[in-house]
């Protein structure tokens, strides 16, 4: 499934690239490999946890919405030199790059920052011309701290140039970018992460960034990430928003799930929430 309507709103996936698989343990470092026996299995793809680096437009009012950009075009060093292909697979489902207005990040880690920035004869073009880039405040303090910053070359390379060329925003965490489209605070990932929420005409969607990396969370939501900057505040944001989606009815886009499973419902059975794909 590529696209869903929520309401008056079009969601369309799209696909930057497919990154090597992850040792689980290795992902999830507090949890033992026996803990992926059984049912949990289900979740992991020859044996290994496979992520996607994957995006989402919307299509609000008459304005193109892209949420994340992905790893960028590459070639990627620490990706087995792999290459993003965001802006081919978005003209494959109809988008064109130059009709995107604005551009929402999640957050800011490298692989949904990527394609923000072209570098054309040596200088930094972005690569959406149309487009604005919404950045929290969070996010934009955390990042720019020294040691942070030099941990992080994705910010150098495709976030700060945003300022120069007058394409970036800064924005507090709850923000309304239409009347059927915002972002709440999912803070834990990052300082400043967020969610896009959709709501139009009854329905709800939400795009939830890296507050679910994988499709095991949902049903073992204190699972944390090696990428989590606060993994209590991370697995306490995440059980909050379960809760909320499954009581609420929402349907939730997750971009590093598999591609048959990246739409879905939080459903709820006995004590514990299961993911149930679209």
């Amino acid at each position: 499934m590529d696209r869903i309507r929520v309401g008056n709103v079009e969601v369309v996936a799209v696909l930057d690239m497919l990154p090597p698989p992850y040792e689980q343990t290795e992902f999830f470092p507090g949890v033992l490999a026996e803990a992926w026996e059984g049912d949990i299995a289900t979740h992991l793809e020859g044996g290994k946890l496979q992520l996607y680096y994957g995006c989402f437009a919307l299509r609000a009012g008459g304005r193109v919405i892209l949420v994340d950009t992905g790893k960028g075009p590459g070639p990627h060093a620490d990706r087995a030199n792999r290459r993003g292909d965001l802006l081919n697979d978005m003209r494959r489902q109809g988008l064109d790059p130059e009709e995107v207005d604005t551009v929402v990040h999640t957050h800011l880690h490298g692989d949904h920052v990527g394609w923000n920035i072209t570098m054309v004869d040596g200088r930094p073009e972005p690569t959406f011309p149309k487009a604005r880039h919404l950045i929290s405040k969070g996010d934009w303090d955390y990042f720019r701290q020294p040691e942070v910053l030099e941990g992080s070359p994705q910010i150098t390379s495709n976030v700060l140039p945003l300022e120069g060329l007058g394409a970036l925003e800064i924005i507090d965490s709850d923000h309304t970018l239409t009347p059927e489209v915002s972002t709440i605070a999912t803070k834990g990932h990052t300082p400043g992460h967020l969610n896009v929420v959709i709501a139009s005409k009854g329905e709800k969607a939400a795009i939830v960034g890296d507050m679910l990396h994988s499709s095991v969370q949902v049903g073992e939501p204190g699972w944390c990430s090696r990428a989590d900057v606060d993994a209590a505040q991370a697995e306490a944001t995440r059980r909050a928003m379960l809760e909320r989606f499954e009581q609420e009815g929402f349907v939730v886009a997750a971009g590093h799930f598999r591609p048959e499973w990246r739409f879905g419902s939080v459903v709820r059975l006995g004590e514990r929430y299961q993911w149930h794909p679209l």
